[in-house]
């Protein structure tokens, strides 16, 4: 019992040392500045967007308010586009996979860092991957739902579409880790962190559901409450992610890092 609970302690401490917390806090803070201009760049590449089809009640519903809001907003916006809009809410949509290369140089320890604007042009491509990657995705997941509504009851249903965005959320992490290593890390090198940010995703999923059932923040936050809970969704999400960056870092010696230069 003392050498788990010593153990347990060890492993907090070393994600400590690591700052996750703080290195989360950031991403989130950019994940955010991100998100609207994101939105923007994928009605004009897709059209109207409807989230409440494309986003699971159950990883999604507690804040699907308020990302519905900023799809209206965000819609709205792309409708009268500038050119001068255009570009600037592509720089800004960057700003999330820019900061998580730069915080990947954190946690890994490198002084090789990549420049700003060649980093910023790889980001920029990244939108539109995403943004493609987001349309293949939705489409396979409503047409993998009417097909097994045809041939099966609800229950499984909810096991398979469960277990399809479970899947989607492991590659979505180990594309997240590859991207934020500043060094060439293997496909099978990301999978242990990205496996640990997946199992924590989905384990903070169930308990947010569980705290917004019975915590009742709409008492505490009032007319806001919406939007503090999509910023606590967002940061505890983050933490998730950077606790699997650590880890994947973790696997890897000094030594081995330099070689990869």
């Amino acid at each position: 019992m003392k050498e788990t609970a010593e153990k347990i302690m060890s492993t907090v401490g070393h994600y400590t040392e690591k700052r996750f917390s703080t290195i989360a806090g950031t991403l989130a803070y950019f994940f955010l500045m991100s998100l609207a201009p994101f939105i923007v760049w994928l009605t004009l590449l897709l059209g109207q967007v409807d989230l409440s089809r494309v986003l699971p009640d159950a990883v999604f519903g507690s804040v699907a308010p308020f990302l519905e809001y900023l799809n209206e907003t965000a819609q709205s916006a792309a409708g009268g586009a500038g050119i001068i809009l255009l570009i600037t809410s592509l720089y800004s949509s960057t700003n999330f996979f820019y900061h998580l290369r730069r915080s990947g140089e954190i946690i890994y320890g490198t002084r090789a860092v990549k420049g700003g604007v060649k980093l910023r042009i790889i980001s920029a491509a990244l939108i539109i991957l995403s943004i493609l990657l987001l349309a293949v995705v939705a489409a396979a997941g409503v047409a993998f739902g009417r097909v097994l509504g045809i041939f099966m009851p609800a229950v499984p249903i909810a096991v398979f579409s469960f277990l399809f965005f479970a899947a989607v959320a492991f590659f979505t992490a180990v594309l997240l880790n590859l991207f934020a290593c500043p060094y060439k890390l293997r496909f099978s090198e990301a999978v242990k962190g990205s496996a640990l940010t997946t199992a924590l995703w989905i384990a903070f999923a169930a308990g947010f559901a569980v705290y917004l059932k019975f915590g009742s923040p709409g008492k505490l936050y009032g007319a806001i409450a919406s939007v503090i809970v999509f910023l606590l969704w967002c940061y505890f999400m983050m933490c998730c992610l950077v606790i699997g960056m650590i880890k994947n870092g973790s696997e890897l010696t000094e030594k081995e890092l330099k070689r990869r230069l």
